[in-house]
């Protein structure tokens, strides 16, 4: 049996030392085999989405597993500064969300060349109210937030019953060590990921029609009465009128929302190299991205991808602590939704401006916290952007009889690669989050020899 395990570990580690290498081949794989055969593409296409909603019905018990123990730990090992690390750590996150906000906003005014300021602002108070309505329903409604709930619950529970504090831990043991075998999966989604962008065009005109069925409106864009505007942006001129236009309207959609992202995640990277002076951004291509990244972005699943990641920062970043670990990872896949929100934006000034729409910056700057407080009902699955469609439809004033196409494209164009990529910046965001956090707290919390806790400055 030793032999064995000895045998299989071996494997899992070859597999992962040679995922960049793999992942090319599965998505070469992909594409040859989608182009071979249309069967496979629907086929494969089809068991991907089926496995992934299937998780999602899971994520908020992969949530409270994650959640609690990670809590726990940080309240029991922390000592005195344990209630305000925590404090910290939720600053954090609502501080990089808000900044994110600000830079998808500002990104959004430039490529689509906005105007700075509009008269039309009389729709705040209704989209607000209508937000808070929203907001109020998943707080009351959502399984994830039951999940958060009875997670707070248990932690309460587990600070007085140490049994169940180690039971607490155990469990988030057995996620990170199940997140080890996760890389297997990597080739087979990138396979999937690479059959879907093949069959691109006719996926692309699937989720369309599907999307306008939902919202009772013809699959014939020119027939639902609306003009559609031909799109100019970074020295392109794009006809959405066309099929073609409308597969290029998506690709640049997926384009701006992964150059967004990559650009957040750069300088989110720049900064945790000069806050951590060992902090190697090569070290961390190298070793962590490239074995994470296929995966979130084959999938467009934090929650799924939740134990690979956990596994990995473990492995290469040991110096984070299990307890901050497990909260920026675990924790983070609702609370870190950077490209989730430069996703929303992105994708906002995409479609308004194919059904030439003008929006501004100041417009934009005011929906934003609507959009913060509404990402934290986000589950971290794929498809999540739907819960903003609506509010950024009255946020920005929309007519009524342009609405429904707005909803239509928006939630269209989001399914696919813009998903992915906005899924890849979240939980790699959160990666970096915990190197900045660890170091946070071994310089301004982590008792030194001799130091009582309670002279610990927080």
């Amino acid at each position: 049996m030793n032999r064995i395990s000895s045998i299989y570990n071996n494997f899992l580690g070859r597999i992962e030392k040679h995922i960049p290498v793999l992942t090319i081949l599965a998505f070469a794989t992909g594409c040859w085999l989608a182009n071979l055969s249309e069967a496979f593409a629907r086929q494969v296409d089809g068991t991907v989405n089926g496995f992934i909603d299937g998780y999602g019905m899971i994520a908020p018990t992969v949530i409270y597993l994650i959640l609690t123990p990670s809590l726990t730990k940080v309240f029991t090992s922390i000592g005195t500064g344990g209630k305000g690390f925590v404090a910290r750590m939720m600053v954090w996150f609502a501080g990089t969300r808000l900044v994110a906000l600000l830079w998808a906003v500002l990104f959004t005014t430039v490529v689509f060349d906005l105007p700075w300021i509009s008269q039309d602002t009389s729709s705040f108070s209704q989209a607000l109210s209508t937000s808070m309505g929203d907001l109020g329903w998943l707080l009351t409604h959502s399984v994830y937030f039951y999940a958060i709930y009875a997670s707070l619950i248990s932690v309460a529970i587990a600070l007085k019953v140490d049994w169940l504090a180690g039971f607490f831990s155990r469990g988030a043991d057995l996620i990170e060590y199940m997140g080890s075998h996760l890389v297997l999966l990597v080739p087979v989604f990138m396979l999937g990921i690479g059959s879907y962008v093949a069959y691109l065009p006719s996926a692309i005109a699937n989720q369309v029609e599907a999307s306008f069925a939902d919202q009772a409106v013809s699959g014939n864009l020119m027939g639902s009465g609306i003009e559609l505007h031909p799109i100019e942006v970074l020295g392109m001129s794009i006809d959405p009128g066309t099929s073609t236009g409308m597969i290029m309207a998506y690709l640049l959609g997926a384009l701006l929302t992964g150059l967004a992202c990559v650009i957040w995640h750069a300088v989110l990277l720049g900064v945790a190299k000069r806050r951590v002076r060992d902090f190697s951004v090569s070290d961390y291509f190298k070793n962590y991205w490239v074995k994470v990244y296929p995966l979130l972005w084959s999938t467009s699943s934090e929650a799924l991808s939740t134990p690979l990641n956990l596994h990995l920062v473990k492995k290469h970043y040991p110096r984070i602590t299990p307890e901050i670990r497990g909260f920026t990872i675990g924790g983070g896949s609702f609370l870190g939704i950077n490209g989730t929100v430069i996703c929303v934006y992105a994708l906002g000034g995409l479609v308004t401006s194919i059904l030439g729409i003008e929006v501004s910056f100041l417009q934009l700057l005011m929906s934003i916290p609507l959009i913060f407080l509404l990402g934290y009902g986000i589950p971290g699955i794929p498809g999540e952007l739907i819960i903003f469609a609506g509010p950024i439809a009255i946020i920005l004033g929309l007519p009524q009889d342009v609405v429904p196409v707005f909803l239509a494209l928006y939630v269209g164009f989001q399914i696919g690669l813009p998903d992915s990529f906005r899924t890849g910046a979240n939980s790699t965001d959160n990666c970096v989050s915990g190197v900045i956090l660890q170091d946070l707290y071994e310089r301004q919390y982590q008792l030194q020899p001799g130091l009582e806790p309670e002279a610990v400055k927080i």
